[in-house]
């Protein structure tokens, strides 16, 4: 759920965190005018003439009985209506106690309240078209929800039901921790993140500052439900809050419904600290805007420290004042962009071979102000050397702006709050840190741009001057040679008698043992057996490996299970494949023998019992945890899934009993129907011998030879059209058609696929602003694209929308892409694929995928490497090749 910063806007929000030592005075100059200029009437910087700045259109500002603060911007242009709330606590409120608390509290709040459980809350937002997120930063926490005007009472009634009734659920909180614990993996495997810690931990010891927002693997893994529950119920009162709202609404309307919906809650007396109820707190922490007992020592000494990356890197740190004017750092920012080429230059020229970049900006904090210079250097580098001289070269920076410039950012500053109250899904993202930090009056003073005169003034005669804080940070030293041609060494073993395959890579650097075992045929043996037989059986060794007596004799190896999907966890949804299912382990491998022995005894010849099986039926009796249910749009998926796809070779099979269940267990659970990845920190060869003995006595399958079933498309015969009755609020469209293709041209088309998809989802969404969730692009399946639009829109839309579609596919549309885009989509695309194959378990997961369906270990990591050799010629010749509308499917739901 959570959303990190946003880049580069966020710096530029950011900049107002000096909002908290604003001086009473605000001097202000008339637009156009030159920072030094007199105008008649109007304060220069430094006078104490106060100065009022107009409201911009639409805004009003208002406080509750109970304390919660509202600002609401009406934009009747919109179709939508965004609310955001925002609490005032983050990451710097905690302590090393309650680390990752706030972040945490984040996700739980989407598992349940009192009225709703985890599905309802999901069900009721998708219901109205709503989009329901939330993010966590150093000060606040911010719940946004979106909806169409005409639904956002009912919104901000699954919004404030949240916010004030959230359960916590128990059952849920293991859940959540685990979620948080892959993100900071994900974090810490990026070496930018693992170099911010140091720096944070550098400039601000004794602060909660020094924290990271997501917690630690220590305090997420030992954190209690009940003192989080505390933490909720201190911080989430109304007084603590910032309500803002942008879209089309008539303000005395909504803030009615404001009063009665958030209105009812009670305020609190929200204690700082620790953040429970005692108020705990150490007398040599500090927290929020105040200063820590202990400031960094100024002294020109060097902190080391060590990082992921490949360069070293020489930071500097200057301290600068706290401004008056929070704009004045983003002038700052100004002058060093223009200063830092020339730097860069002249330190290369100092120093040649040794410097391979710099970049300089503020680090703005209600804490402390800082200019950082960051400088890339080669490994064998004069670090001492360049040091001084970067010194010395910042105490010559300029920070006097020309006054055109000057204006220029002002009106920059204008255009882009005008431009954030169109996107009422990021009004309150944009603002949550001005909020949080400078109230609600920060934010608007901000929308007029006046405040960049007097803070030109104020930065003009500014010097980085004195001793600064050093930080070095080195590459971490690697502790083992990487296998020839910098490939990762793994192994692909398959047992002759069982049919059983390995694959097994080495990561010697790291104590994780994951494996991936994916369990085949599913599709096949459940047809035979009996519906959802796979998950039920999945469920039944869940039980039994999480039982009490399987908990004590594995508790040594550490190990966490996964056994079937969980839609509710965002990129799970990877497993959502007919024919297999997948159990992934993950523990300490610092007894590879015994875990892995262990492994293999739970798993050869598993029985469940009938109590299990009684079990999991329970479970899955309702439908689990499947989101939407709309009968429109189950019509809608129905109607267009019938007419793209092969008729399934595996019918629905019968309703499943016990005795089914020890058959299909029998045959699924085989070793020769399974696919074991495992990631350790031993030889692949030592790995594959410990799972032999799970293969021991075991034969391979009848149906061993049968391949992969994956459901293909199958090509019309002629022109659809076909148009439903739906009723309710949303209509569902889908216009497509499907062309045979080669092999060779598949990551060309993947590429063309990526193009089209941003340019038709962009023209439609943020252009025309008929959908909030759609698809389009081309999806590639064995020797058939389909070339398609998928989206649901209000149904005044449809007959807008239909006689778009086959235009935006001609090749002719494609005669101006350029290089840059081509380049920038399809990073886009391997930075999320990559995003996708961070931990050792995910790996795995590729891995045994691309041998289960190709028969080749390297077939996902081959295709991504070609798609990066995709030119815009290549793009261009397959467009002109197969963007030809041949026997096109419309179909309509509404």
């Amino acid at each position: 759920m959570a959303l990190r910063k946003i880049t580069p806007l966020m710096l530029l929000l950011s900049l107002i965190m000096g909002c908290a030592a604003r001086q009473a005075t605000r001097a202000a100059a008339e637009e156009g005018a030159a920072p030094g200029d007199a105008q008649p009437g109007v304060a220069q910087a430094g006078s104490t003439q106060p100065g009022v700045a107009p409201l911009p259109k639409g805004a009003s500002v208002y406080r509750l009985d109970n304390g919660m603060e509202a600002l609401l911007i009406e934009n009747p242009a919109l179709p939508m209506v965004g609310v955001n709330v925002l609490i005032k606590v983050g990451s710097a409120y905690e302590t090393f106690a309650s680390s990752g608390m706030s972040h945490m509290l984040e996700h739980l709040l989407f598992n349940g309240t009192a009225s709703r459980d985890q599905k309802k809350l999901y069900d009721d937002a998708d219901r109205i078209g709503a989009y329901n997120n939330a993010n966590t930063a150093e000060f606040y926490t911010n719940f946004m929800i979106v909806t169409p005007a005409e639904h956002i009472r009912r919104g901000m009634e699954i919004q404030a039901d949240m916010l004030f009734n959230s359960l916590l659920p128990e059952d849920k909180f293991e859940k959540e921790k685990g979620i948080v614990l892959e993100e900071i993996a994900r974090s810490l495997a990026n070496a930018e993140e693992q170099a911010e810690r140091n720096a944070l931990a550098a400039l601000y010891p004794g602060h909660a500052l020094s924290l990271p927002t997501l917690g630690t693997y220590n305090t997420i893994q030992n954190m209690s439900r009940d003192a989080v529950y505390a933490f909720y119920k201190n911080h989430y009162v109304p007084n603590n809050m910032i309500l803002t709202a942008a879209g089309n609404f008539r303000s005395d309307s909504l803030l009615a419904m404001i009063k009665e919906i958030y209105g009812k809650a009670a305020p609190g007396m929200v204690r700082r600290g620790e953040g429970l109820p005692s108020g705990e707190s150490d007398p040599q922490w500090a927290t929020g805007f105040q200063r820590p007992a202990q400031m960094p020592p100024l002294d020109n000494r060097a902190q080391q420290r060590f990082y992921g990356g490949a360069d070293v890197q020489l930071q500097i740190f200057f301290p600068i004042p706290q401004f008056p004017q929070p704009e004045a750092l983003e002038l700052i920012d100004l002058a060093l962009a223009r200063q830092t080429d020339s730097l860069q230059t002249l330190l290369q020229q100092e120093f040649p071979d040794q410097v391979k970049s710099l970049s300089a900006g503020t680090r703005p904090s209600p804490v402390g102000n800082y200019v950082q210079f960051s400088a890339a250097l080669a490994a064998n580098a004069e670090v001492q050397k360049i040091s001084g001289a970067l010194a010395r070269r910042a105490a010559e920076v300029s920070f006097a702006l020309p006054g055109e410039t000057v204006q220029a950012q002002a009106v920059k500053a204008r255009t882009d709050f005008l431009k954030n109250i169109e996107k009422p899904h990021m009004f309150g993202i944009y603002n949550a840190h001005l909020l949080a930090v400078g109230g609600i009056d920060a934010a608007l003073a901000s929308a007029g741009g006046k405040g960049y005169y007097p803070a030109a003034e104020q930065i003009r005669a500014l010097k980085l001057i004195g001793a600064p804080i050093i930080l070095v940070q080195h590459p971490r030293p690697q502790t083992a040679a990487a296998p020839a041609g910098g490939e990762k060494s793994r192994g692909v073993f398959s047992d002759d008698p069982s049919g059983l395959t390995v694959i097994a890579v080495q990561n010697e650097i790291s104590d994780l043992l994951a494996v991936h075992y994916l369990v085949g045929r599913k599709a096949m043996l459940e047809s035979k057996y009996g519906k959802d037989a796979a998950k039920i059986l999945h469920d039944c060794l869940g039980q039994r490996l999480e039982s009490q007596q399987n908990q004590q004799a594995g508790s040594r190896f550490g190990f966490t299970y996964t056994v079937n999907d969980n839609p509710m966890i965002p990129m799970d949804d990877i497993y959502l494949h007919p024919d297999f299912g997948y159990i992934r382990v993950e523990g300490l491998a610092e007894d590879l023998p015994g875990a892995i022995g262990y492994l293999n005894r739970q798993l050869a010849g598993f029985i469940p019992t009938e109590e299990e099986f009684r079990k999991a039926q329970g479970k899955f009796k309702h439908g689990g945890m499947a989101m939407g249910g709309q009968a429109a749009r189950k019509m809608f998926d129905e109607t267009v899934d019938a007419i793209l796809y092969e008729e399934n070779r595996y019918p629905e099979g019968p309703a499943l009993a016990y005795e089914n269940l020890l058959a299909f267990a029998k045959e699924y659970f085989q070793p020769g129907n399974m696919v074991i990845s495992a990631v350790s920190p031993v030889a692949p060869d030592s790995l594959n011998r410990l799972f032999r003995g799970f293969a021991a006595n075991a034969a391979r399958p009848e149906f061993a030879a049968t391949p992969a079933f994956d459901r293909g498309f199958k090509m019309p015969a002629e022109a659809l059209d076909i148009e439903k009755p739906g009723g309710g609020e949303q209509s569902y469209l889908f216009w497509g058609f499907l062309r045979e293709v080669e092999a060779r041209d598949k990551p060309a088309l993947k590429a063309l696929s990526l193009v089209l998809g941003d340019r038709i989802i962009f023209d439609i969404r943020e252009k025309q602003g008929m959908a909030y969730r759609m698809s389009a692009g081309i999806d590639l399946k064995q020797d058939k694209a389909l070339f398609y639009i998928r989206m649901g829109t209000r149904p005044q839309n449809v007959d807008k929308l239909l006689p778009q579609y086959p235009g935006f596919f001609d090749a002719k549309l494609l005669s101006d892409l350029s290089a840059e885009e081509l380049e920038k989509t399809v990073n886009m695309y391997l930075g999320r694929m990559m995003f996708r194959r961070l931990s050792s378990i995910n790996q795995a997961f590729y891995l045994g995928n691309s041998f289960y369906f190709y028969g080749d270990v390297e077939h996902d990591e081959d295709f991504l490497s070609e798609l990066k050799t995709v030119t815009v010629s290549d793009v261009q010749r397959v467009a002109n090749k197969y963007l030809k509308a041949e026997n096109p499917v419309q179909v309509v739901v509404r």
